[in-house]
């Protein structure tokens, strides 16, 4: 398998497409990988809408608040959502939370797909949700949640600053940083060997002294 974590730092959001069609093999790859994304307790809420008319694709830009670049990308997928499927068996969590959840990881999973193919991608949350609904037919009770441009990127951009890791971790609660966090996790690797040791050492002379007991006991009778 290939380095995934050199594929996630390689994705970007494309903000030009060149006007070239995006063929069913490349679209159904991008579609596995959003199908095959986790959710809570696999209830796999979504459904794909994707949309390749060239008028289709015009209107829903304008829906994404007039992005008319993502017109030119080869496809748009809308991924929709069921959130009273998610409240049947989460309650008011799972419509509200799980949902979003579930979908949001369908995206990564198709936008990551498309990279590996030599695709570009916008994910786009900004849009008239009702606008959409009505240009793709969307019955009431499901909800769009994401709008994925997929095509032939024109251009790549630069690579965008990306906070430190060490800026953003924090170990067993808020803003509980060390400095060499390599360093603390040997640490405690070696701490918790002690203590392994220590309780496997205690459980052998506990059994020790329980079958010499019983020797003594099984001595006596005879």
């Amino acid at each position: 398998m290939g380095d995934i974590l050199e594929l996630i730092k390689s994705r970007r959001t494309i903000k030009s497409y060149e006007p070239k069609f995006v063929n069913w093999d490349y679209l159904s790859k991008i579609l596995e990988a959003g199908r095959h994304a986790p959710c809570c307790g696999n209830i796999q809420n979504w459904k794909f809408i994707v949309v390749i008319e060239p008028s289709q694709k015009k209107d829903l830009a304008v829906a994404a608040y007039e992005q008319y670049e993502i017109a030119l990308a080869g496809a748009l997928i809308v991924v929709c959502a069921e959130p009273e499927k998610a409240e049947r068996y989460y309650g008011l969590r799972g419509e509200r939370l799980y949902t979003t959840q579930n979908c949001a990881a369908a995206v990564q999973n198709m936008l990551l797909e498309a990279q590996s193919l030599g695709l570009g991608t916008t994910w786009i949350g900004a849009f008239d949700e009702e606008a959409v609904r009505d240009s793709c037919s969307i019955p009431k009770k499901i909800r769009p949640q994401a709008i994925i441009a997929v095509g032939f990127p024109k251009e790549i951009p630069e690579k965008p600053p990306k906070y430190p890791l060490e800026t953003l971790v924090y170990f067993g609660s808020w803003s509980n940083k060390f400095r060499d966090p390599s360093k603390y996790l040997n640490d405690i690797a070696t701490i918790m060997a002690r203590k392994v040791n220590a309780a496997k050492e205690s459980i052998q002379n506990v059994a020790s002294s329980v079958v010499g007991k019983l020797k003594k006991e099984s001595d006596s009778e005879e």
